[in-house]
């Protein structure tokens, strides 16, 4: 969990007023691209909320099944649920068809007012509207009550936009903590503390070019870390710049892996031309810019005749920051843009260029 720790400082604070049935007036949203770290943020939520003798429930907002799944963790199965349409018992467990975003709802309350309770929303921008809005809206009236519910939502950087659409209070209300690339020093924490805590020690510069060919992405620390776990098994031997060397190659297949991922997402999308010119914007990891993106974007859609206006611009910068290609940050006011990886950015123009070049041939 390095370098979250003003993440982990909001958290604590709310685990503490829930603890002791203190009131807050708000829920919280983690967003930001994948991988960098937001289940592991819940994931760490729901472990704080056990000492403090508060439960926790955790669940995916993904796919149709989300609402029975939530239901079935807010209730044991007991014989009441078979009075709703659509509810049958069998065996061990409870049946359901889709259960009715009201039910969900209803069953939420009756848990809060039992005693307090964590709740954790992953991909949450993937929930179903009316059972997104019914379940946030639940949950904004329970926290206006004074009612013990922490509610935590994560999900990808397009969650902001998915929940003002769902028009309910809870986003408007929460505390919103966007998540992106670590700095240099916390990413060195990230690797060094767990090895030392194991008891393997890594060398100076070999932690530094793992935090540089990481770009401060968790994802890739967290791959550097069981490349270099599994691929040096002598423990009492301190991880050197050779280890790092020898086991490059092994780090860029899986890094490659990723990278051709978010590139089939792009073509799918379109957008592989657009990136490719934004891409040439950021020349380096620590370039930000404040509003080139949108132009470099109007321009790729111009020349590849596609509309070049607001209908078009707009959503393929949504695309590109929901993609996680670039990140938005603001600072004393300003809306920067920087590389949600920057490497990335680098893979996407070479295939680009190749993809252009056979096309030619």
């Amino acid at each position: 969990m390095a370098g979250r720790e003003s993440e982990q400082a909001v958290m604590r604070r709310f685990l503490d007023a829930l603890a002791a049935r203190e009131p807050f007036e708000s829920g919280i949203v983690l967003y930001g691209p994948r991988g960098n770290g937001k289940t592991c943020l819940q994931v760490w939520a729901r472990r704080e909320a056990e000492p403090r003798g508060v439960p926790a429930l955790g669940v995916s907002g993904a796919g149709p099944a989300a609402g029975e799944k939530l239901l079935r963790k807010l209730a044991a199965p007991t014989g009441w649920l078979s009075r709703f349409r659509g509810v049958s018992l069998a065996g061990a467990g409870v049946q359901m068809a889709a259960p009715p975003p009201a039910l969900v709802a209803e069953m939420l309350e009756r848990r809060v007012r039992r005693g307090p309770l964590l709740l954790t929303i992953d991909e949450a921008q993937e929930m179903d509207g009316e059972f997104g809005q019914e379940l946030l809206n639940t949950a904004q009236l329970l926290l206006g009550d004074r009612l013990p519910l922490m509610l935590i939502l994560a999900g990808t950087p397009d969650l902001p936009r998915r929940l003002s659409a769902m028009g309910a209070s809870f986003w408007s209300r929460s505390r919103r903590l966007p998540i992106g690339r670590l700095r240099p020093d916390a990413a060195a924490d990230a690797v060094r503390i767990p090895m030392e805590e194991h008891g393997r020690a890594i060398e100076a510069d070999a932690l530094e070019q793992v935090v540089s060919e990481s770009q401060g992405y968790p994802y890739f620390l967290q791959v550097w870390g069981r490349v270099l776990w599994e691929g040096c098994p002598d423990r009492a031997a301190p991880l050197s710049l050779a280890d790092v060397n020898r086991l490059r190659s092994a780090f860029a297949t899986e890094r490659g892996l990723y990278y051709d991922e978010r590139y089939e997402e792009l073509k799918r999308a379109d957008l592989v031309d657009v990136a490719h010119r934004v891409a040439g914007l950021f020349v380096d990891s620590k370039r930000r810019l404040p509003g080139d993106v949108e132009r470099a974007v109007k321009a790729a859609l111009h020349a590849s005749g596609r509309p070049a206006g607001f209908e078009g611009v707009q959503p393929a910068c949504d695309r590109l920051r929901d993609l996680g290609y670039i990140w938005l940050v603001v600072e004393d006011g300003v809306r920067y843009y920087e590389a949600g990886i920057p490497s990335l950015m680098a893979y996407v123009s070479r295939n680009h260029q190749l993809d252009s070049a056979s096309e030619e041939a």
